[in-house]
């Protein structure tokens, strides 16, 4: 057996978006928009339609499930699309049972638990209730030392700008580290959006860029992440062959 690296060799935390990064959110999304669509009498939307509005407007505010549903329902008015809306909140939150996660997730959070790292996630999601019950289901809370949502920062639901988002996203990955007590040079950020990487920059943590979730349908190289992988099974190797570094 080989002697176990000095803490000072080797990074000590790890944290991870949810939604399209260790969770694979498009079958539950796609299944509970179309749900409240047609139950607002609305018709049912393609999956090109949802790959279009949800993933290619990365760039605009309030790209995600509402932009779809205000965009599928067009000039029936805002009314008629926020009644759509509650009525997606509501199957989602009631939904954490459809909640699967991205291949090699389970994989890599082992790893890095037997590795002694200490694990975060940070999401832009707000209900925080919800997100620990997918964590239960999915059976990987265990792995996880600390979990933070939109929710805990005190805010509301809706963001009012483009640097609202990062300013937002640093704030949840501040706040991790402060918690395990961890310093920048101690941390990698693991995510699939160019807000992951420009608030990891700001902070000055190793950012990887996984091109799963928004990443599969956007090139985000302009934001300059540190490592970009394929999946979240290419990261693992290249943990495991790097020192446990990116």
């Amino acid at each position: 057996m080989q002697p176990r690296r000095k803490t000072g060799d080797m990074m000590r935390g790890a944290i991870f978006d949810w939604d399209g990064t260790l969770a694979s959110i498009d079958d539950r999304e796609f299944y509970c928009i179309n749900h409240a669509l047609t139950e607002q009498g609305a018709n049912p939307i393609s999956r090109d339609f949802y790959i279009d509005n949800y993933y290619r407007r990365a760039y605009e505010l309030g790209t995600g499930p509402r932009m779809v549903i205000e965009t599928a329902l067009g000039s029936r008015g805002q009314m008629f699309a926020e009644k759509a809306y509650e009525s997606y909140r509501k199957i989602f939150q009631s939904s954490p049972d459809k909640a699967t996660l991205q291949p090699g997730a389970v994989e890599i959070l082992q790893d890095l638990r037997g590795e002694r790292f200490k694990i975060g996630i940070a999401t832009m999601r707000y209900t925080r209730s919800v997100v620990e019950a997918e964590l239960r289901h999915l059976g990987v809370a265990s792995h996880i030392d600390i979990l933070m949502t939109r929710q805990d920062l005190g805010v509301r639901g809706t963001l009012g700008s483009l640097e609202e988002t990062v300013d937002q996203r640093v704030q949840l990955v501040t706040r991790e580290m402060e918690k395990l007590g961890l310093e920048a040079n101690d941390v990698f950020l693991v995510g699939d959006s160019w807000w992951d990487i420009k608030a990891g920059r700001k902070i000055g943590v190793r950012t990887v860029l996984v091109k799963t979730g928004f990443a599969a349908y956007n090139d985000f190289i302009e934001e300059r992440p540190d490592v970009i992988v394929r999946s979240l099974f290419e990261l693992r190797q290249r943990l495991r062959e790097n020192d446990w570094k990116p």
